[in-house]
C-alpha cells in the first residue's frame, strides 16, 4: 500500500494541524485533527474492502506475441456479497497499459477487452496480475495479488525472415528449399499387386518380364531442417531473447516454404513436421524456454538435413552440433 501525492500532502496538513491542537490546546482544532487522522484510517480500511474478494478469469486463449499490440478479454469478479468494489485497476506483469474497472457489482462480474503489449515472452497466470484502488479518497494506493484463472501465454517476437535469410548465401537457400523428388515423375517400379490400379501399369517393363508392373510415383517432399537453439549458459539476456526470437522467425521462414523442421535445444527436441499446427508446437515450447548450464538432449548429435545453428555470440561456447557443417547465425548481428 502506498502513498499518493495527495496522500503526502494530507499527512503534511495533519501534522501541522496536530502542531497546532498541541501549542493551543484548542479543543476545535483538536476535532479538526482528530477527523483527518478518521479519514487516514478509513482509507486504509475501505482500500482492503474494496479489493477484497476479487478474481481474474482470461476468457479463451489468443494468439499473443510479444512486442505486438493484442487484445485481451478479462473477466473480473466480485465475490463479496454485499459490497460492489470502485475504481479498480487490473494490472498485468510485463503490459504497460492496465485494465480500468469502474464500478464491479457484488456478486457480479465485469468483462472488458483490453488493448496491451507484453514486452516479454512468457507463461503469465497466477503472481503475474494485480489489482489497485485509490478508493475512496485517493489518499493511499492499495495493490494486491489476484487469484486468476486461465492464463497469457505470450510467444516470442518474430522478425522479418528475409533479413534473416540474407546472411544465407543463395546456393545454400536452394539447397535448403529444393524438393527431394517430383509429384509426377516415375520413383521406381514394382510387381503388380492385388488392389492396384490397371491404369499404373508399365506395359514396356511388363512385355519383357513377362508379368505386370505398376509404376511408383514419387510424393512431393519439403527439405528438412533442423534449427539448433544454443540455450547454454552463461546468461544472455537480451542477447538470448534475440536468439530465441531469430529461431522462431527462421521456423515460420522454413515452413511457409513447405520444409520439414525440427528444433533441438540443450534439453528438448520437436520432431520434424509441418504446417501451422507443428509451427504453434514450436512457439508453445520457445515461449517458455530457459537457457540450461549443460546439453544434455537426449537426441544426440546427429544432424538431419540442412544444420542452422543460432547462438547469441560468436565467443559462446562450442560443443554438440559443432562441426557438422550448416550454417551458424549469431543474435549480436541482429
Amino acid at each position: 500500500m502506498g502513498v499518493t501525492k495527495e496522500g503526502k500532502r494530507f499527512a503534511i496538513a495533519s501534522s501541522l494541524i496536530a502542531v497546532a491542537a498541541l501549542n493551543t490546546g484548542n479543543n476545535l482544532i483538536y476535532l479538526i485533527f482528530s477527523l483527518m487522522f478518521s479519514f487516514l484510517i478509513l482509507s486504509v480500511v475501505f482500500a482492503w474492502m474494496n479489493l477484497s474478494g476479487l478474481s481474474l478469469e482470461i476468457a479463451g486463449r489468443q494468439v499473443v506475441f510479444a512486442g505486438e499490440e493484442t487484445s485481451l478479454t478479462l473477466l473480473l469478479r466480485n465475490d463479496k456479497r454485499l459490497v460492489p468494489s470502485y475504481s479498480v485497476k487490473c494490472r498485468m506483469s510485463g503490459s504497460p497499459a492496465p485494465a480500468y474497472y469502474q464500478v464491479i457489482p457484488a456478486l457480479r462480474g465485469v468483462e472488458k477487452g483490453v488493448g496491451t503489449t507484453f514486452q516479454k515472452r512468457g507463461l503469465y497466470q497466477h503472481g503475474d496480475f494485480s489489482v489497485s484502488s485509490g478508493f475512496p479518497f485517493i489518499l493511499l494506493n492499495a495493490e494486491r495479488k489476484i487469484k486468476v484463472y486461465g492464463s497469457v501465454l505470450v510467444y516470442p517476437a518474430l522478425r522479418d525472415i528475409e533479413v534473416i535469410t540474407d546472411q544465407i548465401p543463395g546456393t545454400e537457400m536452394a539447397e535448403i528449399l529444393s524438393l527431394a523428388s517430383v509429384g509426377d515423375d516415375i520413383y521406381s517400379l514394382r510387381e503388380f499387386r492385388d488392389g492396384d490400379d490397371w491404369r499404373r501399369i508399365h506395359w514396356k517393363a511388363s512385355a519383357k518380364r513377362g508379368i505386370f508392373f505398376v509404376r511408383e510415383y514419387a510424393e512431393y517432399l519439403g527439405a528438412r531442417v533442423t534449427i539448433v537453439l544454443d540455450n547454454r549458459l552463461p546468461e544472455g539476456g537480451e542477447l538470448f531473447e534475440r536468439a530465441v526470437s531469430l529461431t522462431a522467425s527462421l521456423a515460420k521462414g522454413f515452413l511457409e516454404r513447405d520444409c520439414f523442421v525440427r528444433i533441438v535445444s540443450c534439453r528438448e527436441t520437436i520432431p520434424f513436421g509441418s504446417g501451422d499446427e507443428h509451427f504453434f508446437k514450436i512457439l508453445d515450447a520457445l515461449a517458455v524456454i530457459g537457457e540450461e548450464d549443460r546439453w544434455d538432449n537426449p537426441t544426440g548429435d546427429k544432424a538431419e538435413g540442412f544444420l542452422v545453428t543460432v547462438r547469441k555470440t560468436r565467443g559462446a561456447v562450442h560443443g554438440s552440433y559443432d562441426g557438422a557443417g550448416g550454417r551458424v547465425l549469431y543474435a549480436e548481428d541482429l
